[in-house]
């Protein structure tokens, strides 16, 4: 954990100095044993004092590195090192015995180092005779899961244990249950998960940028157990979806959304959404990573909706929960009542009347269709209000207006019709009969018939 406060002060340094360069997933960084120490490793971490933030007044007493690209689990700075196990629960067990000043350091049942628990993580001695905490914290992006926290005094019974099966799924650890982010920064936030849990039906999920602590009252003599358990996955669990489509509709109305997500290692992924309403798509796939999956809902009442969805790739692995997306459903206005005339001359504009009421009593606008292939959209104006607009037609015939009231949150009505009939001129009517009486008594007029219409 020492080794952390340095590597902060040497990113801040490097940042300045790269600030136009690509960042990569792996850095290797040195400490103030110029060890080259790689980035990308989680840490389990026990304090024989602690404070707030991280200076020199904390004191670690075990420190183990769980290292990912060497495959092994280290206790720091002894050069004791086990192989990692992955992809199952392993027990990490530290036997504390303060009355000698000694510990043994346990994992997956195999003795990993034995030594003074004063000692602390660089044996210079500086530790001393107490217990006071747990520190998790974790470089890596790969997540890792632990469970099961339990401290107890030999012959005295439990002082201490944590299953996060009071947590709901996705939470925040960080300031819930006496655990805090680093230097009480929530930035350094953990999340509880449903994926990978070993005690039904939660475990604590670290990842990149994730340090928190859990404090508690020690003890200055003594025997003691402190166990945990981690699970180390190998495959990289993917990225949580992004989710876009319409923030609003109407009660009743099907909408589809667009969501996608990305796997780190290219699995196919499955994707589970909660719409908001009790309802659910479970496990929908398999798709490609990256490739848009659209689906659709409707929902039955008015409200608003947040509809969040995450992923599984072919390993099981889950992402975290999607951000939340909100859908402002409403009810759909009234069928628009029309009004006008019911014959009106070509080439003339006439008013026309719109009148919706909407239930919720939203604005409401108008889309009209003349039936001439016009067509317009009004302003919205307020439920009830006459809205007048004006309209010509060019050329004769019978026409079917059509026109539906559309509210603020995109809520549709069904289509109301009014006819109409554009007749041909009066003036023009009365000399083509007159003409074609004419022609009865004269053949030769159906030439001028024909030159005049």
């Amino acid at each position: 954990m020492r080794r952390y406060i340095f590597k902060k002060a040497l990113v801040a340094i490097l940042v300045l100095l790269f600030v136009f360069v690509s960042s990569i997933n792996v850095i290797s960084l040195e400490n103030k044993q110029n060890q080259i120490i790689s980035r990308g490793d989680p840490y389990f971490i026990l304090l024989s004092d602690y404070s707030d933030g991280a200076g020199d007044e904390n004191l670690w007493a075990v420190q183990l590195r769980f290292d990912i690209d060497l495959g092994i689990v280290e206790s720091e700075f002894d050069n004791k090192t086990l192989p990692l196990i992955t992809d199952e629960w392993v027990e990490i067990r530290v036997n504390i015995d303060l009355n000698i000043d000694w510990m043994e350091i346990y994992y997956g049942g195999e003795l990993l180092h034995k030594k003074k628990w004063s000692a602390g993580p660089d044996n210079e001695g500086n530790g001393i005779v107490n217990l006071s905490a747990v520190n998790l914290f974790s470089d890596s992006t790969t997540s890792v899961y632990f469970d099961d926290f339990y401290l107890e005094e030999v012959g005295g019974g439990k002082l201490w244990s944590e299953d996060f099966d009071s947590y709901e799924d996705g939470s925040s650890i960080h300031g819930q249950g006496g655990w805090k982010g680093w230097d009480n920064d929530p930035e350094f936030t953990g999340y509880v998960s449903s994926f990978k849990n070993r005690s039904f039906p939660h475990s604590l999920e670290i990842s990149y940028g994730t340090d928190i602590v859990r404090e508690y009252f020690g003890n200055y003599s003594g025997e003691f157990m402190y166990t945990a358990w981690i699970y180390f996955p190998v495959n990289i669990a993917p990225i949580a979806p992004t989710i876009s489509g319409p923030e609003s509709g109407g009660v009743g109305e099907y909408y589809e959304y667009n969501f996608v997500a990305t796997d780190p290692d290219s699995d196919d992924l499955w994707y589970f959404i909660d719409w908001g309403d009790g309802e659910f798509e479970n496990w929908t796939g398999p798709f490609e990573s990256g490739e848009e999956v659209t689906i659709g809902h409707l929902w039955f009442e008015k409200d608003v909706y947040k509809i969040r969805a995450k992923v599984r790739d072919e390993l099981s692995f889950e992402s975290k929960w999607s951000g939340p997306f909100y859908v402002n459903i409403s009810n759909p206005p009234k069928k628009p009542t029309i009004g006008g005339p019911p014959s009106v001359k070509k080439g003339v504009e006439y008013e026309f009347s719109f009148i919706s009421i909407d239930p919720d009593g939203d604005d409401v606008k108008f889309f009209i269709d003349w039936g001439d292939d016009n067509n317009e959209s009004t302003d919205f104006y307020l439920s009830g209000y006459n809205v007048t607009i004006k309209h010509a037609w060019t050329n004769k015939g019978t026409y079917e207006i059509y026109a539906k009231a559309i509210d603020v949150f995109n809520a549709e009505s069904s289509w109301s019709k009014f006819e109409i009939v554009v007749p041909r001129n009066i003036e023009l009517n009365l000399r083509l009969n007159l003409v074609l009486k004419l022609s009865q008594f004269f053949p030769n007029m159906t030439r001028l018939i024909n030159y005049l219409f």
